[in-house]
């Protein structure tokens, strides 16, 4: 059974790797275009965002920004993270929120877990009794 946690080790966590990578070794202005692929963003979306926001160079803090308006899973998972103020504590309705999981699912696995709260080392645990079938998220 493929579980959350698969998805977000192939698809999630190489993405934020690339991204700390872009940030720590790359100075602003970036690259519009290499944003835009680190974000996974379509290109359609990615040019009409910046027109919109009458963007023509993108800095740290505009990275950010335009993370926060992004369709893609990551996008909208650090959005929602960012509303909540980067928590450090989960319950699971928090995680639900957060990663755009089923409640009923994040519930069942929390209780198989035992805890009814956790910290960011915990999901892993969480999320591997989440049955990606269960999710809206695919390879």
């Amino acid at each position: 059974m493929l579980t959350f946690q698969d998805y977000y080790e192939r698809e999630i966590q190489p993405q934020i790797a690339a991204i700390d990578i872009f940030l720590k070794s790359e100075e602003p202005p970036y690259d519009t275009d290499i944003v835009g692929e680190l974000l996974d963003i379509p290109p359609s979306e990615w040019q009409q965002m910046l027109q919109e926001e009458k963007i023509s160079f993108i800095t740290r803090g505009i990275f950010f920004q335009l993370m926060k308006r992004g369709s893609s899973p990551l996008c909208g998972m650090f959005r929602r993270a960012a509303e909540l103020y980067l928590p450090e504590a989960y319950t699971p309705e928090v995680i639900a929120y957060i990663f755009d999981l089923p409640i009923a699912a994040v519930r069942k696995a929390a209780k198989e877990v035992g805890k009814k709260t956790f910290t960011d080392a915990m999901l892993p645990l969480v999320f591997s009794k989440i049955s990606l079938a269960e999710t809206r998220y695919l390879f």
